[in-house]
């Protein structure tokens, strides 16, 4: 088994792969490398987990941040159509699955954030989607959910 914080991340990641922007390029990593001729991609990690007891139980419910960065190079122009596309399917497929195949008791989006660095041969352009993912577990037993 694996901590729910790497469980949520690998099902996110499954989740949004096959939109028309990034296809299969969606990996679990916090680095967001993009060489030479490469297209765009997403990242998926986990930015904060906050936690707290629920009963002297053990019960435990999480409040766990998963940014999902996704990386463009080329000219504003356009970009940032295409990266609300992407922002749109993202948000559709969080609708469809609230619970993350019942990895989480609730999903809730909380930003988009934007940002561009010019400083290489072409501009790249970052959209971060954050989403607060609420899962329950004890605290002898942090991979399994509730």
């Amino acid at each position: 088994m694996a901590h729910i914080r790497t469980s949520i991340r690998a099902h996110v990641v499954e989740m949004i792969k096959g939109s028309g922007l990034v296809g299969q390029r969606v990996d679990a990593s916090r680095a967001r490398p993009l060489r030479r001729g490469e297209l765009t991609s997403a990242f998926v990690y986990t930015s904060t987990e906050q936690s707290e007891d629920l009963d002297t139980e053990g019960t435990q419910g999480r409040r766990i941040r998963i940014k999902i960065d996704t990386v463009t190079k080329g000219e504003e122009d356009g970009r940032q159509d295409d990266l609300d596309g992407f922002a749109l399917y993202v948000e559709q497929k969080f609708a469809a699955d609230p619970h993350l195949g019942g990895l989480a008791s609730a999903t809730e989006y909380r930003s988009t954030d934007f940002g561009a660095n010019a400083d290489g041969e072409k501009v790249l352009q970052v959209m971060s989607i954050t989403y607060e993912i609420t899962a329950l577990t004890l605290n002898s037993d942090p991979e399994t959910t509730l």
